[in-house]
């Protein structure tokens, strides 16, 4: 993308990147747009796909690539919301903040990233803000300060090659961890990135989905905003927490998520969930049939797992790399199921391609004969061995064996080592890992929360002594991290 785009492209930026790169490839004239799809069927050898518009095609091979934001999750109204009287919304019918919802009671349901923007957004305008996450939630911030006098950045550009090998995703990022903490909530104790007993669960961290819209939990501190953990059950407008409490609401707004939905395709497909074909993507017994677009990474972009699958769904096609076997296929699918399910067991089950993104990224790159041959590169100029490995991901990362592209892959990555940890930051990381500095503050996080959950906390919380002591406490957060501190003042 264009440079001057910065880190957080706009909607109408990523839109016009879009148009510019169908342009500049000659996609246009292939693209169908405004076209409704009414079926798709395998006939023989070929699929046959019928649009609303009467137009058919034939092809050997079909791609279902229409997002998982396609059928909104509305399951719990029939369930622990069935009782209520109030509006009920899915966050999916939330456009903007109406005259409708001003000076109303309002309670969010579900910690995702989109949960964090609807309560931001409303708490301006609601009398009150609860946020109910049953499962309890782990958060990032987006971007943040590491040290006093550094500019803010993008917390995932501490995703090098390096980083991972040293402070691995898999292992909860040992010896890093504590920067993950530090940079959402200014404390090192802040467990799973917020410290609120309420949110609490047992996932260890990276084994559980990232809220990466943090700067939420500024509301939570300036008491603009209630957490609660799930829902028991309704009474006309009250609602009943697990907790024993319970409060009356005019509007309850569900973070729920999608469901996936193939109107157009048989049963057969549509009562398979994602985690049953071939690494989320290729029917595992007819490979001419591909899914691109479903994973959903525990931190990392979905753009970016979505690239990785499409270069390697277009690789097979080609006829440029091969698939393994049935048998083969079949046997590493149970093996990949059962280690998911085992690496995400503390976790919710309605994310069914929840992955660790850089493991899984690296695993498709394999298979699409794109992964980086590093030995090769060292040969060729040490140098760009050196920015390979010491750059945040990037996908220009799996064009390094294209000679064409290699000059650009690697001035792209460099243009982003530049701001980020540099060997010395990695090697105090090395040493906070060998004194087991996160194991530590794992220790602290836990004595913290008995004290939080204890009968006495709630008496002890408001002494003045108390209150003094957690206003120098919490001083580095807000003078580093709180970008709204003005505001919720």
């Amino acid at each position: 993308m264009p440079e001057e785009i910065g880190m957080f492209p706009h909607h109408t930026d990523v839109l016009g990147y879009l148009h510019s790169y169908a342009e500049r490839f000659g996609l246009t004239p292939h693209i169908r747009l405004n076209t409704g799809v009414e079926k798709a069927e395998k006939r023989g050898d070929l699929w046959w796909i019928l649009c609303e518009n009467g137009d058919e095609y034939t092809s050997s091979n079909l791609v279902i690539a229409t997002g998982p934001q396609q059928k909104q999750n509305r399951e719990l109204e029939s369930t622990v919301l069935k009782g209520f009287t109030g509006k009920v919304y899915h966050a999916g019918e939330i456009k903007e903040v109406t005259e409708e919802h001003k000076d109303k009671r309002l309670l969010v349901v579900g910690g995702g990233e989109t949960g964090s923007d609807i309560c931001m957004e409303f708490h301006k305008i609601s009398r009150f803000i609860y946020w109910s996450i049953p499962r309890g939630q782990h958060f990032f911030r987006k971007v943040g300060r590491v040290v006093p006098w550094g500019r803010p950045q993008a917390i995932d550009k501490a995703s090098s090659r390096m980083m991972k090998t040293i402070a691995p995703y898999t292992r909860s990022k040992p010896g890093l961890s504590w920067i993950c903490k530090w940079t959402t909530s200014g404390s090192l104790l802040a467990y799973q990135g917020h410290g609120i007993p309420e949110w609490r669960n047992n996932a260890a961290f990276f084994h559980f989905f990232v809220n990466k819209n943090g700067r939420v939990l500024e509301l939570v501190d300036y008491k603009h905003l209630v957490p609660k953990a799930g829902i028991s059950h309704c009474e006309g407008r009250e609602v009943h927490f697990t907790d024993g409490t319970k409060q009356e609401f005019d509007i309850v707004i569900m973070s729920t998520g999608y469901k996936k939905f193939f109107p157009f395709v048989s049963d057969t497909y549509t009562n398979m969930s994602i985690a049953e074909h071939y690494k989320f993507v290729f029917n595992v017994e007819d490979p001419s049939l591909a899914f691109v677009g479903f994973v959903r990474p525990v931190v990392g972009s979905v753009v970016g797992v979505s690239e990785l699958q499409a270069r390697w769904v277009a690789r097979v096609y080609s006829k440029r790399v091969s698939l393994k076997p049935l048998a083969e296929r079949q046997a590493e699918l149970a093996k990949d199921q059962a280690h998911w399910r085992e690496y995400f067991k503390h976790s919710s089950c309605r994310l069914e391609g929840l992955v660790e993104g850089f493991t899984y990224i690296d695993d498709i790159a394999r298979l699409a004969g794109i992964y980086p041959n590093y030995w090769e590169l060292f040969k060729r100029n040490p140098y760009h061995w050196y920015i390979a490995h010491f750059a945040p991901y990037n996908a220009a990362t799996f064009r390094l064996n294209e000679p064409k592209h290699e000059a650009q892959a690697i001035a792209t990555m460099e243009s982003h080592r530049k701001t980020t940890l540099n060997p010395v930051h990695l090697l105090l990381i090395v040493f906070l890992r060998l004194v087991w500095f996160d194991w530590f503050l794992d220790q602290l996080c836990k004595v913290k929360y008995s004290i939080q959950v204890s009968r006495w906390w709630p008496t002890v919380r408001q002494w003045r002594l108390t209150r003094a002591a957690n206003w120098v406490w919490t001083l580095p957060k807000r003078a580093l991290f709180d970008t709204s501190f003005s505001d919720a003042i």
